[in-house]
Protein backbone atom coordinates (compact mmCIF):
# COMPACT_ATOMS: atom_id res chain seq x y z
CA UNK A 1 0.00 0.00 0.00
CA UNK A 2 1.12 2.87 -0.84
CA UNK A 3 1.01 6.74 0.33
CA UNK A 4 2.02 9.54 3.01
CA UNK A 5 1.46 8.70 6.55
CA UNK A 6 0.62 10.63 9.64
CA UNK A 7 2.89 10.21 12.84
CA UNK A 8 0.93 8.92 16.17
CA UNK A 9 -0.39 10.86 18.38
CA UNK A 10 1.57 10.53 22.04
CA UNK A 11 -1.30 9.72 24.47
CA UNK A 12 -0.70 8.14 27.68
CA UNK A 13 -4.14 7.35 28.81
CA UNK A 14 -3.56 4.06 26.40
CA UNK A 15 -1.92 2.28 28.17
CA UNK A 16 1.49 0.16 27.18
CA UNK A 17 0.05 -1.20 24.04
CA UNK A 18 1.92 -0.17 20.37
CA UNK A 19 0.23 2.02 18.02
CA UNK A 20 0.46 2.17 14.67
CA UNK A 21 -0.14 4.21 11.45
CA UNK A 22 -3.34 4.64 9.38
CA UNK A 23 -2.00 4.96 5.44
CA UNK A 24 -2.96 8.43 4.10
CA UNK A 25 -4.14 8.09 0.30
CA UNK A 26 -5.39 9.85 -2.93
CA UNK A 27 -8.08 8.48 -4.50
CA UNK A 28 -6.04 7.04 -7.09
CA UNK A 29 -3.77 5.24 -5.09
CA UNK A 30 -6.79 3.74 -2.55
CA UNK A 31 -7.38 0.44 -3.99
CA UNK A 32 -9.34 -2.73 -3.94
CA UNK A 33 -6.77 -3.58 -1.80
CA UNK A 34 -7.95 -2.10 1.33
CA UNK A 35 -10.97 -3.74 0.81
CA UNK A 36 -9.22 -7.28 0.30
CA UNK A 37 -7.56 -6.65 3.20
CA UNK A 38 -10.03 -4.69 5.68
CA UNK A 39 -6.94 -2.20 6.41
CA UNK A 40 -8.30 1.42 7.00
CA UNK A 41 -7.05 4.22 5.03
CA UNK A 42 -7.96 7.70 4.72
CA UNK A 43 -8.39 9.39 1.51
CA UNK A 44 -7.10 12.95 0.82
CA UNK A 45 -8.71 13.81 -2.09
CA UNK A 46 -11.89 12.25 -2.08
CA UNK A 47 -14.35 15.19 -0.99
CA UNK A 48 -13.58 17.76 -4.18
CA UNK A 49 -16.65 17.35 -5.38
CA UNK A 50 -18.79 18.27 -2.21
CA UNK A 51 -18.32 21.89 -2.57
CA UNK A 52 -17.91 21.62 1.76
CA UNK A 53 -16.69 25.49 1.78
CA UNK A 54 -20.33 26.63 0.52
CA UNK A 55 -22.16 23.57 1.74
CA UNK A 56 -21.27 21.77 4.46
CA UNK A 57 -20.95 24.74 7.06
CA UNK A 58 -22.86 24.73 9.98
CA UNK A 59 -24.87 27.93 8.74
CA UNK A 60 -25.36 26.52 5.66
CA UNK A 61 -27.16 23.19 7.02
CA UNK A 62 -29.05 25.63 9.17
CA UNK A 63 -29.96 27.80 5.90
CA UNK A 64 -31.11 24.47 3.81
CA UNK A 65 -33.04 22.36 6.57
CA UNK A 66 -33.88 24.86 9.02
CA UNK A 67 -38.04 23.43 9.97
CA UNK A 68 -36.95 19.89 9.59
CA UNK A 69 -37.57 17.92 12.54
CA UNK A 70 -34.83 15.79 14.22
CA UNK A 71 -33.68 13.68 17.43
CA UNK A 72 -31.32 15.89 19.38
CA UNK A 73 -28.88 14.72 22.08
CA UNK A 74 -27.54 16.12 24.96
CA UNK A 75 -24.98 14.62 27.58
CA UNK A 76 -23.36 17.37 30.24
CA UNK A 77 -19.57 15.88 29.62
CA UNK A 78 -20.10 15.38 26.18
CA UNK A 79 -19.67 12.02 26.50
CA UNK A 80 -22.38 9.64 24.75
CA UNK A 81 -22.67 6.36 26.39
CA UNK A 82 -24.69 2.97 26.71
CA UNK A 83 -25.08 1.55 29.42
CA UNK A 84 -25.04 -2.71 29.27
CA UNK A 85 -28.30 -3.72 28.73
CA UNK A 86 -29.48 -7.22 28.82
CA UNK A 87 -33.09 -6.94 28.13
CA UNK A 88 -32.74 -6.34 24.15
CA UNK A 89 -32.95 -2.81 24.16
CA UNK A 90 -30.65 0.07 24.46
CA UNK A 91 -30.31 1.85 27.52
CA UNK A 92 -28.61 5.59 27.07
CA UNK A 93 -26.84 7.23 29.66
CA UNK A 94 -27.44 10.78 27.84
CA UNK A 95 -31.12 12.55 27.09
CA UNK A 96 -32.77 12.84 23.57
CA UNK A 97 -35.37 15.20 22.60
CA UNK A 98 -36.87 16.37 19.13
CA UNK A 99 -36.41 19.73 17.88
CA UNK A 100 -36.07 21.85 14.61
CA UNK A 101 -32.62 21.72 12.65
CA UNK A 102 -32.08 25.20 12.58
CA UNK A 103 -32.72 25.51 16.54
CA UNK A 104 -29.71 22.74 17.15
CA UNK A 105 -27.59 24.46 14.54
CA UNK A 106 -28.64 27.72 16.23
CA UNK A 107 -26.91 26.04 19.91
CA UNK A 108 -24.16 24.79 18.67
CA UNK A 109 -23.10 28.06 16.90
CA UNK A 110 -23.50 30.22 20.27
CA UNK A 111 -20.51 29.58 22.37
CA UNK A 112 -22.08 31.10 25.43
CA UNK A 113 -24.30 27.84 25.46
CA UNK A 114 -23.05 25.12 27.83
CA UNK A 115 -25.39 22.32 26.11
CA UNK A 116 -23.35 19.69 24.56
CA UNK A 117 -25.89 19.23 21.74
CA UNK A 118 -25.52 16.74 18.80
CA UNK A 119 -27.35 15.36 16.01
CA UNK A 120 -25.96 12.19 16.19
CA UNK A 121 -26.47 9.71 13.48
CA UNK A 122 -29.72 11.17 11.67
CA UNK A 123 -30.59 9.50 8.35
CA UNK A 124 -30.44 12.14 5.55
CA UNK A 125 -32.99 10.51 3.43
CA UNK A 126 -35.57 10.47 5.82
CA UNK A 127 -34.50 13.30 8.40
CA UNK A 128 -32.73 15.46 6.15
CA UNK A 129 -33.45 15.56 2.37
CA UNK A 130 -32.76 19.00 1.23
CA UNK A 131 -29.49 17.76 1.96
CA UNK A 132 -29.25 14.80 0.02
CA UNK A 133 -28.66 16.69 -3.22
CA UNK A 134 -25.46 17.98 -1.69
CA UNK A 135 -23.92 14.54 -0.81
CA UNK A 136 -21.17 12.98 -3.41
CA UNK A 137 -21.41 8.93 -2.67
CA UNK A 138 -17.81 7.37 -3.05
CA UNK A 139 -17.31 5.78 -6.49
CA UNK A 140 -16.46 2.85 -5.05
CA UNK A 141 -19.47 2.10 -3.44
CA UNK A 142 -21.99 3.57 -6.02
CA UNK A 143 -23.76 0.59 -6.63
CA UNK A 144 -24.29 -0.54 -3.19
CA UNK A 145 -27.68 -0.04 -0.71
CA UNK A 146 -26.11 2.31 1.98
CA UNK A 147 -27.31 4.24 4.65
CA UNK A 148 -26.26 7.77 4.77
CA UNK A 149 -26.47 9.85 8.06
CA UNK A 150 -25.70 13.16 9.77
CA UNK A 151 -22.96 13.96 12.57
CA UNK A 152 -23.08 17.52 13.75
CA UNK A 153 -21.97 18.70 17.40
CA UNK A 154 -19.52 20.04 19.63
CA UNK A 155 -17.26 18.77 22.25
CA UNK A 156 -18.56 15.19 21.89
CA UNK A 157 -16.89 11.85 22.25
CA UNK A 158 -18.24 8.29 22.01
CA UNK A 159 -18.12 5.12 23.49
CA UNK A 160 -15.40 2.76 22.19
CA UNK A 161 -17.65 0.98 19.89
CA UNK A 162 -17.46 -1.23 16.50
CA UNK A 163 -20.06 -1.35 13.93
CA UNK A 164 -21.34 -4.64 11.99
CA UNK A 165 -20.83 -2.42 8.89
CA UNK A 166 -18.40 -0.83 6.57
CA UNK A 167 -18.15 2.57 6.60
CA UNK A 168 -17.07 5.88 4.31
CA UNK A 169 -16.54 8.35 6.85
CA UNK A 170 -16.27 12.17 5.35
CA UNK A 171 -15.03 15.09 7.31
CA UNK A 172 -16.74 18.06 6.61
CA UNK A 173 -15.99 21.00 9.20
CA UNK A 174 -13.57 20.50 12.05
CA UNK A 175 -12.02 17.96 13.20
CA UNK A 176 -12.21 14.98 14.54
CA UNK A 177 -10.03 12.31 16.19
CA UNK A 178 -9.78 9.06 15.86
CA UNK A 179 -8.64 5.97 17.60
CA UNK A 180 -8.92 2.81 16.33
CA UNK A 181 -7.97 -1.00 17.32
CA UNK A 182 -8.66 -3.80 15.21
CA UNK A 183 -10.70 -6.94 15.47
CA UNK A 184 -7.94 -9.29 17.01
CA UNK A 185 -7.80 -7.27 19.76
CA UNK A 186 -11.61 -7.39 20.81
CA UNK A 187 -10.36 -9.86 23.59
CA UNK A 188 -8.42 -7.25 24.99
CA UNK A 189 -11.10 -4.40 24.86
CA UNK A 190 -13.48 -6.09 27.43
CA UNK A 191 -16.54 -5.79 25.45
CA UNK A 192 -20.41 -5.73 27.25
CA UNK A 193 -22.04 -9.37 27.11
CA UNK A 194 -22.65 -11.09 24.02
CA UNK A 195 -26.02 -11.73 24.50
CA UNK A 196 -27.05 -8.26 25.20
CA UNK A 197 -28.17 -5.69 22.83
CA UNK A 198 -25.46 -3.67 23.64
CA UNK A 199 -22.60 -6.42 23.03
CA UNK A 200 -20.38 -4.38 20.29
CA UNK A 201 -19.66 -1.93 22.85
CA UNK A 202 -16.85 -1.59 25.18
CA UNK A 203 -16.23 -1.41 29.00
CA UNK A 204 -13.07 0.53 28.99
CA UNK A 205 -13.38 4.42 28.97
CA UNK A 206 -10.34 5.88 26.57
CA UNK A 207 -10.14 8.99 28.90
CA UNK A 208 -9.64 6.63 32.33
CA UNK A 209 -8.61 3.21 30.97
CA UNK A 210 -8.65 1.91 34.51
CA UNK A 211 -5.96 -0.56 34.09
CA UNK A 212 -6.31 -1.94 37.81
CA UNK A 213 -10.02 -3.58 36.30
CA UNK A 214 -8.98 -3.93 33.13
CA UNK A 215 -5.31 -4.66 32.78
CA UNK A 216 -5.65 -6.56 29.45
CA UNK A 217 -6.11 -2.99 27.49
CA UNK A 218 -2.18 -2.90 27.80
CA UNK A 219 -2.25 -5.14 25.04
CA UNK A 220 -3.73 -3.53 22.90
CA UNK A 221 -2.56 -1.78 19.51
CA UNK A 222 -4.17 1.69 19.20
CA UNK A 223 -4.30 3.53 16.27
CA UNK A 224 -4.75 7.28 16.33
CA UNK A 225 -5.06 10.40 14.39
CA UNK A 226 -7.45 13.34 13.50
CA UNK A 227 -9.28 13.51 10.46
CA UNK A 228 -8.97 16.77 8.75
CA UNK A 229 -12.21 18.98 6.34
CA UNK A 230 -12.52 17.39 3.58
CA UNK A 231 -11.08 13.77 3.92
CA UNK A 232 -12.60 10.30 3.84
CA UNK A 233 -11.62 7.21 5.70
CA UNK A 234 -12.47 4.01 4.85
CA UNK A 235 -13.15 1.99 8.18
CA UNK A 236 -13.78 -1.43 7.77
CA UNK A 237 -16.54 -3.56 9.78
CA UNK A 238 -15.61 -4.93 12.85
CA UNK A 239 -12.91 -2.49 13.73
CA UNK A 240 -13.49 -0.74 17.00
CA UNK A 241 -13.03 2.76 17.44
CA UNK A 242 -13.04 5.91 19.67
CA UNK A 243 -14.43 9.16 17.92
CA UNK A 244 -13.76 12.78 19.76
CA UNK A 245 -14.70 16.55 18.42
CA UNK A 246 -13.04 19.46 20.14
CA UNK A 247 -15.01 21.97 18.64
CA UNK A 248 -17.92 22.40 16.49
CA UNK A 249 -17.92 19.16 13.55
CA UNK A 250 -19.62 18.27 10.93
CA UNK A 251 -19.41 14.35 9.06
CA UNK A 252 -21.18 12.35 7.01
CA UNK A 253 -20.77 8.49 7.17
CA UNK A 254 -22.30 5.68 4.64
CA UNK A 255 -22.96 2.09 5.97
CA UNK A 256 -22.95 -0.76 3.66
CA UNK A 257 -23.22 -4.17 4.18
CA UNK A 258 -19.67 -6.42 5.11
CA UNK A 259 -18.53 -9.43 2.79
CA UNK A 260 -19.03 -13.00 3.99
CA UNK A 261 -15.24 -13.19 3.74
CA UNK A 262 -14.97 -10.39 6.86
CA UNK A 263 -17.73 -11.95 8.81
CA UNK A 264 -15.97 -15.28 8.84
CA UNK A 265 -12.42 -13.67 9.39
CA UNK A 266 -13.57 -10.77 11.88
CA UNK A 267 -12.83 -12.10 16.16
CA UNK A 268 -15.51 -10.66 17.20
CA UNK A 269 -18.17 -10.63 13.86
CA UNK A 270 -20.17 -13.06 15.64
CA UNK A 271 -20.97 -10.99 18.48
CA UNK A 272 -23.92 -9.95 16.31
CA UNK A 273 -25.38 -13.00 15.91
CA UNK A 274 -27.56 -13.33 19.66
CA UNK A 275 -29.28 -10.22 18.61
CA UNK A 276 -29.80 -11.40 15.49
CA UNK A 277 -31.30 -14.32 16.80
CA UNK A 278 -33.39 -12.77 19.27
CA UNK A 279 -34.58 -10.87 15.85
CA UNK A 280 -36.04 -13.93 13.66
CA UNK A 281 -33.59 -16.85 14.68
CA UNK A 282 -31.20 -15.91 11.88
CA UNK A 283 -33.57 -15.94 8.97
CA UNK A 284 -32.86 -12.41 7.78
CA UNK A 285 -29.08 -13.48 8.58
CA UNK A 286 -29.44 -16.85 6.23
CA UNK A 287 -31.30 -14.38 3.57
CA UNK A 288 -28.90 -11.17 3.46
CA UNK A 289 -25.50 -13.09 3.92
CA UNK A 290 -25.85 -16.64 3.27
CA UNK A 291 -27.93 -17.24 0.42
CA UNK A 292 -25.81 -14.95 -2.09
CA UNK A 293 -23.33 -16.85 -1.21
CA UNK A 294 -25.36 -20.33 -1.91
CA UNK A 295 -25.39 -21.34 1.81
CA UNK A 296 -27.99 -22.25 4.16
CA UNK A 297 -27.54 -22.64 8.11
CA UNK A 298 -26.19 -25.86 7.73
CA UNK A 299 -23.75 -25.26 4.81
CA UNK A 300 -22.50 -21.40 6.58
CA UNK A 301 -22.17 -23.51 10.21
CA UNK A 302 -19.73 -25.89 8.28
CA UNK A 303 -17.87 -22.99 6.73
CA UNK A 304 -17.35 -21.02 9.97
CA UNK A 305 -16.50 -24.76 11.52
CA UNK A 306 -13.50 -24.86 8.76
CA UNK A 307 -12.29 -21.26 9.79
CA UNK A 308 -12.19 -22.38 13.72
CA UNK A 309 -15.44 -20.47 14.09
CA UNK A 310 -16.92 -23.05 16.50
CA UNK A 311 -19.08 -20.28 18.69
CA UNK A 312 -20.20 -19.28 15.68
CA UNK A 313 -21.10 -22.32 13.94
CA UNK A 314 -22.94 -23.75 17.32
CA UNK A 315 -25.83 -20.89 17.09
CA UNK A 316 -26.12 -20.90 13.05
CA UNK A 317 -26.71 -25.04 13.69
CA UNK A 318 -29.07 -24.10 16.44
CA UNK A 319 -31.14 -22.09 13.85
CA UNK A 320 -31.21 -25.03 11.44
CA UNK A 321 -32.47 -27.05 14.36
CA UNK A 322 -34.71 -24.21 15.04
CA UNK A 323 -35.92 -24.49 10.91
CA UNK A 324 -36.09 -28.31 11.49
CA UNK A 325 -38.40 -28.13 14.80
CA UNK A 326 -40.46 -25.53 12.59
CA UNK A 327 -40.63 -28.27 9.58
CA UNK A 328 -41.93 -30.68 11.64
CA UNK A 329 -44.82 -28.32 12.93
CA UNK A 330 -48.41 -28.92 12.17
CA UNK A 331 -50.21 -26.78 9.76
CA UNK A 332 -52.00 -24.73 13.13
CA UNK A 333 -48.81 -24.50 14.60
CA UNK A 334 -46.92 -22.47 11.63
CA UNK A 335 -45.86 -19.46 12.05
CA UNK A 336 -42.93 -16.63 11.14
CA UNK A 337 -40.03 -17.50 13.49
CA UNK A 338 -40.55 -15.85 16.77
CA UNK A 339 -36.91 -14.55 18.21
CA UNK A 340 -35.53 -15.73 21.07
CA UNK A 341 -32.68 -14.33 23.18
CA UNK A 342 -29.64 -17.32 23.95
CA UNK A 343 -29.68 -17.48 27.68
CA UNK A 344 -33.96 -18.16 27.18
CA UNK A 345 -33.19 -20.99 24.08
CA UNK A 346 -31.81 -23.45 26.70
CA UNK A 347 -34.65 -23.77 28.40
CA UNK A 348 -37.27 -23.07 25.50
CA UNK A 349 -35.58 -26.28 24.19
CA UNK A 350 -35.76 -28.38 27.53
CA UNK A 351 -39.50 -27.45 27.33
CA UNK A 352 -40.22 -28.64 24.45
CA UNK A 353 -38.28 -32.23 25.31
CA UNK A 354 -40.51 -32.39 28.09
CA UNK A 355 -43.65 -31.53 26.08
CA UNK A 356 -42.80 -34.24 23.28
CA UNK A 357 -43.86 -37.10 24.97
CA UNK A 358 -42.64 -39.41 22.53
CA UNK A 359 -44.20 -37.51 19.21
CA UNK A 360 -41.73 -35.73 17.49
CA UNK A 361 -39.78 -36.68 14.74
CA UNK A 362 -36.39 -35.41 16.02
CA UNK A 363 -34.61 -37.65 18.40
CA UNK A 364 -34.81 -36.80 22.20
CA UNK A 365 -31.30 -36.76 22.78
CA UNK A 366 -30.61 -34.21 19.64
CA UNK A 367 -32.57 -31.54 21.32
CA UNK A 368 -30.88 -32.28 24.86
CA UNK A 369 -28.10 -31.60 23.67
CA UNK A 370 -29.07 -28.33 21.81
CA UNK A 371 -30.18 -27.71 25.36
CA UNK A 372 -26.76 -27.83 26.42
CA UNK A 373 -25.18 -25.83 23.62
CA UNK A 374 -27.46 -23.39 24.23
CA UNK A 375 -27.00 -22.56 27.64
CA UNK A 376 -23.07 -22.54 26.65
CA UNK A 377 -23.09 -20.03 24.02
CA UNK A 378 -25.66 -17.68 25.68
CA UNK A 379 -23.28 -18.16 28.86
CA UNK A 380 -19.72 -17.84 27.19
CA UNK A 381 -18.67 -16.01 23.95
CA UNK A 382 -15.41 -17.45 21.89
CA UNK A 383 -14.31 -20.18 19.90
CA UNK A 384 -12.58 -22.17 23.16
CA UNK A 385 -16.29 -22.51 24.40
CA UNK A 386 -16.51 -25.66 22.47
CA UNK A 387 -14.59 -28.73 20.55
CA UNK A 388 -15.16 -28.93 16.78
CA UNK A 389 -15.94 -32.30 17.27
CA UNK A 390 -18.40 -31.67 19.43
CA UNK A 391 -19.93 -29.11 17.14
CA UNK A 392 -19.38 -31.11 14.07
CA UNK A 393 -21.46 -34.49 15.27
CA UNK A 394 -23.94 -32.05 16.47
CA UNK A 395 -24.21 -30.51 12.61
CA UNK A 396 -24.15 -33.70 11.50
CA UNK A 397 -27.32 -35.13 13.34
CA UNK A 398 -29.40 -32.23 12.44
CA UNK A 399 -27.96 -32.96 8.73
CA UNK A 400 -29.37 -36.44 9.16
CA UNK A 401 -32.92 -34.86 10.61
CA UNK A 402 -33.34 -33.21 8.09
CA UNK A 403 -35.47 -35.87 6.33
CA UNK A 404 -39.10 -36.94 7.80
CA UNK A 405 -37.93 -40.59 9.19
CA UNK A 406 -40.24 -43.51 9.71
CA UNK A 407 -38.69 -44.23 13.28
CA UNK A 408 -38.39 -41.29 15.81
CA UNK A 409 -35.57 -42.01 17.62
CA UNK A 410 -33.20 -43.33 14.23
CA UNK A 411 -30.69 -39.87 14.92
CA UNK A 412 -28.38 -40.19 17.34
CA UNK A 413 -25.41 -38.57 18.76
CA UNK A 414 -23.29 -41.35 19.23
CA UNK A 415 -19.34 -40.00 19.16
CA UNK A 416 -20.26 -36.58 19.79
CA UNK A 417 -18.32 -36.66 23.20
CA UNK A 418 -17.79 -33.77 25.50
CA UNK A 419 -21.74 -33.63 26.55
CA UNK A 420 -20.82 -31.18 29.71
CA UNK A 421 -18.19 -28.71 28.81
Amino acid sequence: MSGARDAPQPNSTIGEGKETMIARVSSKAFSSEFFAQGQPAIITDALTDWQIETRWTPEALARTARDRRIVSSRAGDGRYRFAPSDEGSRSNVFETSEIEFGEAARRLLDPGDGDTVYVMQQSIPEKLPELLGHVVVPPWIAGQQNAINLWFGRRTATQLHFDHSNNFFAQLYGNKEFTLFAPADSEHLYPYHHDSATSHLSYVDLDEPRLDKYPNFARATADRFTMQPGELLFLPAFWWHHVRASGVAVSVNFWWAPRWSQIVAAHNAMRALSNLYAVDRLKTFEQAFLSPEGLDLISGADRFLAGGRTWGATVLALAALDERIGAHASPSEAREPVGCRLRALGAELRQRTQDADGSTELDLSLLDEAARLADLVADRYGDDVLEARRVEAFLRAIEQARAPSPHPRDVSLAGAGGVDS
